[in-house]
């Protein structure tokens, strides 16, 4: 039976004063098969090691079964680590480190062969038991690291960065044994990754950090669906989400657009779009997802047309993807310091304004009538790289100048304001951040 795992604003501070985990606070539920994702650097290896106990904590609190186990040694803590680099004695056979932790405790020597062998039944090796690491593949190595793991029945299992070594392929293969594996033992895991195909694969939930920051917790649709901020956004879904600088038009009398330079997109007169008034000519960064994007057919009543044009094609095979032009600027992901971030999660946002939005418009809230929609521009022929991406079929034939009008859904429009804080949809107030 997996343990639960508490984090309340815990804290790590390395001596020199680099802080690399800051006040992150978690709580996984028994069994719960928790990813955390990020780019290299972000803190994720840390937090681990501080769950493990194989770092000290500087700040908050850790418990393990609402037991706190800040000062517990990392041998109490019934904690099984699953490396990168696998971290196998050379000298001994798969059996051996496998049996390895049953071993060390002292147990009957055949009760250690029988669960060596129930584990090597499992996870398909019993044919490499006599062989040393030295004469087994990457993925056969990392089984027997998982072997050795499993074979202690702890209640925490703990993965860094586990597959990141192996080919695409075999990745794809052992992710699905890892996960067979856990959900067999029951065992609450927290799995860390850089690559989010696989924790989009593998967790039930996803915790996103940036520079030691938690960024955002949920499913793996959720974050997808509904990123808080566009760091979120950006690093979750392949191709990356569109993002594109542009501004919010709202005449008194008149309806509201989103000006994406050489063109705009008309927005429905439905009332979570009035209250979008209060962002009248703020800087926004606009994302669409590339599924959001197709090529026009019969347009629904939720979508929008914009022309543009083809400037490069790539062949994935089952599909192609389009980089196209539309007369826009391509947006990165804001910088920001952790103590923005920070800030921001705590309710400081300079857009927080979203949240009283609707006694703000009843107050009287008025803007400066803007000027009305004009007419698209022809695309330049001395076009770019593009700055919008989209699937189409593979016998959808483009190629690099082609021009034509492209469907928006507007159901999946996400706003984000220059900080890259999400203000359209509406943001969710998240008690764990």
């Amino acid at each position: 039976m997996g343990s639960t795992i508490t984090l309340k604003r815990l804290g790590k501070t390395y001596p020199g004063g680099h802080r690399a985990v800051h006040d992150v606070s978690l709580h996984l539920h028994p069994g719960e098969f928790l990813v955390l994702l990020g780019p290299s650097g972000c803190g994720k290896s840390t937090l681990l090691r501080l769950i493990a106990g194989l770092e000290d904590i500087t700040s908050g609190e850790l418990l393990l079964d609402q037991r706190p186990v800040n000062d517990l040694p990392a041998s109490e803590r019934n904690v099984a680590m699953v490396f990168q680099n696998f971290a196998l004695y050379p000298t001994m056979t798969a059996a051996a480190n496998i049996g390895f932790p049953l071993t060390a405790r002292g147990e009957d020597e055949a009760h250690i062969a029988r669960s060596v062998d129930t584990v090597a039944d499992r996870l398909g090796i019993r044919s490499l038991l006599e062989r040393t690491p030295a004469q087994l593949s990457g993925g056969e190595r990392q089984r027997v690291a998982m072997g050795r793991a499993v074979i202690r029945r702890p209640s925490i299992f703990l993965m860094d960065e586990p597959l990141s070594s192996l080919d695409a392929r075999l990745r794809i293969r052992l992710r699905t044994e890892i996960l067979s594996v856990v959900r067999r033992t029951g065992a609450t895991t927290v799995y860390v990754t850089h690559d989010q195909t696989e924790a989009m694969a593998l967790g039930d939930r996803i915790a996103v950090l940036r520079d030691g920051v938690l960024q955002q917790v949920g499913s793996p649709a959720d974050l997808y669906r509904l990123p808080d901020n566009a760091f979120v956004a950006s690093f979750l879904g392949t191709p990356q989400i569109n993002l594109l600088h542009g501004t919010l038009r709202a005449p008194v009398n008149g309806d509201m657009t989103i000006s994406l330079g050489a063109q705009e997109l008309p927005l429905a007169q439905a009332p979570t779009h009035q209250m979008l008034r209060v962002l009248q000519g703020q800087p926004l960064l606009i994302g669409l997802r590339p599924e959001a994007l197709r090529v026009e057919a019969d347009p629904a009543p939720y979508e929008r047309r914009l022309h543009a044009m083809v400037t490069h094609v790539e062949h994935q095979g089952h599909e192609s993807l389009l980089h196209v032009t539309i007369g826009s600027r391509r947006a990165d992901v804001p910088h920001s310091t952790p103590a923005q971030d920070q800030n921001r999660h705590q309710g400081n946002s300079p857009l927080r304004l979203l949240r009283n939005v609707g006694t703000r418009l009843r107050e009287g809230l008025h803007h400066r009538p803007s000027a009305p929609p004009r007419p698209a521009p022809p695309l330049p022929d001395n076009y770019g790289v593009g700055e919008l991406v989209l699937r189409v079929q593979q016998d959808l034939h483009c190629r690099p100048g082609d021009r034509f009008s492209l469907l928006v859904d507007m159901r999946a429009l996400m706003l984000f304001d220059a900080h890259g804080d999400r203000v359209y949809p509406r943001p969710i107030h998240h008690p764990e951040l």
